[in-house]
């Protein structure tokens, strides 16, 4: 039974930075997920970070946010540490699968993309295969969930990646964006997981075996 630590939204922030590696590095689990906006703008530091929680052995994989710079999307950190954007992987006997950014709006991020692109992209990762053991790693929420909806009410995931789960139902989705709406969801029998920001502590403790068993825990 595979045992994820998956985390989203350290935003840079510095007791964050510290604390995460220091769990991870404790714990072993058996695979750590990264759903973006691991700095505000600053590659160098997020690759830092990502280096980071790769020294407790954990293999990791991520995607840049949309406050990443762009230049995380093609950037893997040698032997532990994998870029997934746009990409498909095989780690712990699942099927991982990436897309960072979020869609275009109306504040101008730094990695933003259409929901084309994102179409685009998912596609091209999944190769028109179905895997039992799919994983999908979205900054961006599936829309239209409680995993996307901002304090306001307002839905603001992506359709595309809401397309992508009702076609090809991935056991479990995870994602961040939305620091207000820390908690799970379904959309048919996949189970999508919003992380809440680890900025904040947060992160989850997702254990598979039958079914998607979700813990959300504190590091900080």
């Amino acid at each position: 039974m595979p045992r994820i630590f998956a985390f989203t939204d350290f935003h840079g922030n510095q007791e964050a930075f510290q604390k995460a590696p220091e769990r991870v590095a404790k714990e072993k689990p058996d695979l750590v997920l990264v759903a973006g906006d691991v700095t505000n703008y600053d590659a160098e530091r997020a690759k830092q970070l990502l280096s980071e929680l790769g020294e407790g052995r954990s293999p990791i994989y991520f995607v840049p946010g949309n406050m990443d710079n762009v230049e995380l999307k093609d950037w893997s950190g040698g032997t532990n540490v994998h870029g997934l954007h746009g990409r498909r992987e095989y780690a712990a006997n699942l099927v991982l699968i990436g897309l960072g950014g979020s869609p275009r709006g109306a504040f101008s991020t730094p990695f933003e993309l259409s929901e084309q692109e994102a179409g685009e992209l998912l596609d091209g990762a999944m190769k028109s295969h179905h895997d039992e053991n799919l994983i999908l790693v979205s900054h961006c929420p599936p829309r239209d969930t409680t995993i996307d909806r901002t304090s306001s009410g307002e839905h603001i995931g992506s359709i595309t990646v809401r397309k992508f789960v009702e076609r090809n139902q991935p056991i479990a989705v995870i994602s961040g964006h939305v620091h207000e709406a820390q908690g799970t969801d379904t959309i048919g029998s996949s189970v999508v997981v919003n992380t809440g920001p680890a900025k904040n502590g947060n992160f989850a403790i997702i254990n598979i075996d039958k079914k998607v068993d979700v813990i959300f825990a504190k590091f900080m």
